[in-house]
């Protein structure tokens, strides 16, 4: 059981009980049972939230919504959690048994959820640390449970939001929205503000910045993106004539960079850092060709790993006697039906 006074640092607990009264805890990361969504946004009432949840096109209301209410009864920043059936947990493991392609459903299907929830200010980030939730026993948070009936599946939620979400696009849109600026607008600062993310992670790493270094090494995703935060705000708010939408963009950016940030692949020595296919372009010249190069061998790669993916989930499908067809497939592996159909094996 993982615990904690902040998100920043979950740990273990002696006292199960005690536990419980904690503000943040820690769900099963091995057997996932529920998606969390991460609303950003403040909320008049609680009739309110619900009246906005109500209106979203999907099969329930969320089972358990936990939040701060303020003394005038507004809602802060809220989790919404939706629970898979009794016993329908999906087992996450580099076990041989365990099943790739039901893992990905699982995360394509938590992906496509974040979308309809856009709205409302779900946080994409959030999907890389889907089991930290606030605590809806402790005394620090109000909570609600608003659906203690309907249980969809993963199959049924697949058939409700869109699992080919690219999360990419998700997080520039909702960047776009919190700030309350045009796409274009906020494309640029998005832009610029990843490069100067990236640039801040290369010099804390050559650097070794102490506090870096310690949620590198406890791959705390969220202690990164604040320190990149902290860092940044003062000179991303200077760079616009909305100081608080370039914050709430600069906050999406800070995000998306902690989650993507590998620090084992960037070297001091910058003449070592290598892409994948470094080897291939050795004897290339000129930055386009080398890029044109480079793109290629990325697209073959996902087009043999979805390749590989489909054909798996047909096998899965009719050892398990379910209907083999591009739409089926594509709800078992999160992958568009496009997808599906480009990668669809001869003779199926």
């Amino acid at each position: 059981m993982q615990v904690s006074r902040s998100k920043d640092l979950m740990s273990g607990t002696d006292a199960k009980l005690l536990g419980l009264d904690e503000p943040w805890i820690g769900l099963n990361r091995e057997v996932r049972s529920a998606f969390r969504l991460d609303l950003d946004h403040s909320f008049p009432s609680w009739d309110a939230l619900r009246f906005e949840l109500e209106q979203l096109p999907l099969p329930c209301l969320p089972h358990v919504v936990v939040g701060f209410e303020d003394e005038n009864g507004v809602v802060e920043r809220p989790h919404a959690i939706y629970l898979l059936p009794y016993n329908s947990g999906v087992w996450f493991s580099d076990d041989p048994r365990c099943r790739k392609n039901i893992m990905s459903l699982w995360r394509a299907v938590h992906a496509g959820i974040t979308k309809s929830l856009l709205p409302l200010g779900a946080d994409p980030g959030a999907l890389s640390n889907p089991g930290r939730i606030k605590n809806p026993l402790s005394p620090f948070w109000s909570f609600r449970t608003w659906n203690e009936t309907t249980f969809p599946n993963l199959s049924t939620w697949a058939e409700w939001v869109d699992t080919g979400t690219n999360r990419d696009t998700m997080i520039r849109e909702s960047a776009a929205a919190l700030a309350g600026s045009s796409r274009n607008a906020s494309n640029l600062l998005f832009s610029l503000f990843q490069t100067w993310s990236y640039q801040t992670l290369r010099d804390l790493n050559q650097a070794q910045d102490p506090a870096y270094m310690q949620a590198v090494e406890r791959k705390d995703s969220d202690a990164i993106a604040e320190i990149l935060f902290r860092t940044l705000v003062g000179r991303a708010s200077a760079e616009s004539d909305k100081p608080k939408q370039a914050q709430a963009i600069l906050y999406r950016v800070t995000t998306y960079a902690a989650d993507h940030w590998d620090a084992n692949r960037c070297s001091r020595d910058a003449s070592r850092d290598r892409g994948a296919c470094a080897d291939e372009v050795d004897g290339i010249t000129g930055t386009s060709a080398r890029q044109v190069h480079g793109a290629r061998y990325a697209a073959a790669l996902r087009k043999s790993r979805s390749a590989a993916l489909i054909q798996e989930a047909i096998v899965s499908a009719k050892a398990a006697g379910e209907p083999v067809t591009k739409s089926a497939i594509a709800r078992r592996t999160g992958l568009s039906r496009p997808t599906v159909h480009a990668g669809w094996p001869v003779g199926v």
